[in-house]
Parts: structure tokens; sequence; C-alpha cells
């Protein structure tokens, strides 16, 4: 799968490459939401899935994938936060196909994640 992993965390976004590097995925990454929005509007068919970090300054991950969303509406997105999330909390227009892991999270439930995450068509 192609992945497009954006986290402000250098530390976040090199660890999650190796992971999903080492499972067989194309990983791009982006430092923020805009850098992120940029990449999948310059290569909407070359991104499958993107694991993007709620706390970002700037745009945050909820307005990241608002905006991914108005680039390519099937896109699947995974929000990553420290923060307690649940589904009913994301907002409704960009709710379907928006999927939640929990920071810190392991190795296996980052690739679990993404597996699940099957690109709709």
């Amino acid at each position: 799968m192609r992945i497009l992993v954006i986290d402000d965390e250098e530390m976040i976004r090199t660890l999650a490459v190796k992971i999903l590097e080492k499972a067989g995925h194309a990983v791009m990454t982006a430092e923020s939401g805009r850098e992120g929005i940029e990449l999948v509007e310059r290569n909407p068919e070359m991104i499958d899935v993107a694991v993007i970090d709620n706390a970002m300054p700037g745009l945050t991950g909820l307005d990241t994938i608002r905006e991914i969303r108005r680039l390519s509406q099937l896109l699947p997105c995974i929000l990553s936060s420290g923060n307690i999330l649940e589904l009913d909390n994301i907002p409704e227009d960009i709710r379907r196909g928006t999927f939640l892991l929990q920071k810190p999270y392991r190795p296996q439930h980052l690739l679990e994640k993404v597996e699940d995450v099957q690109p709709q068509s």
C-alpha cells in the first residue's frame, strides 16, 4: 500500500516510515498539514491511505482531513492522537473514511490499522 504519514514530530515520522516500509509499504511523509495537503493535491492517485497526527501547529489533523477530502473524497485517513478520541467526536462531514489510532501506539497497532483500512472505490 502507498501511505502518506503527516506528523510534525520527526521522530514519529521516522519511526512510522521504518515500521511501514519494513512491512512492504511505500511511504511518503509530510511535517505539516499544509505540506500533506500539497502532496495529496500533486499525487492523489499515488496515495492509498493517510496517517495524520491530530495535534499539529497550524492545521490540526481534523482540518487537514477536511482539506484532503476536498481533493480526494474517498482517501481513507487514520487520525492519530494522544488524546482519547471517539468516532462520535469526529465532525460528521469527515467521519466517513476516517479511522482512529491512539498514541502512543506499538508497531503492530499501526500495521493492523493500516491493513484494516482498505481504500474505498
